[in-house]
């Protein structure tokens, strides 16, 4: 059974020039909704301008956008209108606070595999065009564990797993690790624990899900630190402006500023093989059928 990247890989697999980009491209995804990914997303972006490192903020997620929601950006075109052909990208992207460029997405579009071709060389003639013209790239992916996110994160080489200390988050963001683990092509992969009461919990679910990673999986994972619980979180996201702008003392934007240093992100650097080589590798595949995974 052909599986639904199919299409895609028959598109790539057309694709004669190869694909080069030198920013370095981070996704940061979550086994599931609800935990921070986004705000993480933007306070990595927000910090890496601030340094001076050229960055464009991608809203990865292609049914729930909200990134120009959560920064009050406004658009009268996105990432739909890009796809369909109705605006090119120079007229999608949003100059955002501190310099960031936002690639806003769209609510409702469809997976990526079920796009046509030419909706599909659109897409990633501009991720091209992205990652050739700036430094650091960040994804903000959709959450859960579906294909298009699995090869979003692959694709990009680098990713950050974002979990809290509730149980379920632990749970689900193992069990992206391990779809990363069944993958020919792992990625690097960070972990941070977000909303975390102390170092000292965050530091105990990191130990705990390191361990079994590296047990089970045979998965080394970097560490990423904590970004600690604070209430002026969910205050700045009601003032639509983010918390390491609106309360750049607070615990939280100390913690993020921290993680972004683990993350290395205010040095530019170039990234590994480059992301959309990687992108033609993860979708054109084996044409012979669909990839077989164990969950």
């Amino acid at each position: 059974m052909r599986d639904q990247a199919y299409k895609l890989r028959a598109l790539m697999a057309e694709t004669t020039a190869p694909f080069e980009g030198n920013g370095r491209v981070i996704a940061v995804t979550s086994g599931k909704g609800g935990v921070g990914k986004t705000n993480v997303s933007v306070g990595l972006a927000l910090s890496a301008a601030r340094s001076g490192v050229s960055t464009v903020l991608i809203d990865g997620d292609l049914g729930l956008a909200n990134i120009d929601v959560l920064l009050d950006l406004h658009s009268g075109k996105n990432l739909g209108h890009l796809v369909e052909g109705e605006a090119k990208l120079h007229e999608i992207l949003i100059s955002g606070p501190e310099g960031i460029r936002v690639l806003p997405g769209a609510s409702g579009l469809t997976q990526v595999a079920d796009l046509s071709h030419s909706r599909q060389q659109r897409l990633f003639d501009a991720m091209g065009e992205l990652v050739r013209e700036h430094d650091l790239v960040i994804i903000d992916t959709g959450a859960g564990i579906s294909r298009s996110v699995i090869d979003l994160c692959q694709a990009a080489g680098e990713v950050l797993v974002v979990t809290t200390p509730e149980p379920t988050a632990v749970v689900d963001a193992y069990a992206m690790l391990k779809v990363f683990s069944c993958e020919t092509r792992t990625p690097k992969c960070w972990l941070t624990v977000n909303q975390a009461q102390s170092r000292g919990e965050a530091q105990q679910v990191s130990s705990r899900i390191k361990a079994l990673a590296k047990k089970f999986l045979s998965l080394d994972l970097e560490d990423g630190g904590a970004v600690l619980f604070d209430p002026r979180v969910s205050a700045s996201v009601r003032k639509r402006q983010h918390f390491s702008r609106a309360y750049p003392s607070s615990p939280a934007s100390r913690s993020l500023r921290e993680l972004a240093e683990r993350l290395g992100i205010q040095k530019q650097r170039r990234s590994r093989g480059g992301f959309l080589n990687r992108l033609k590798e993860v979708f054109v595949g084996d044409m012979g059928g669909a990839r077989e995974r164990s969950f």
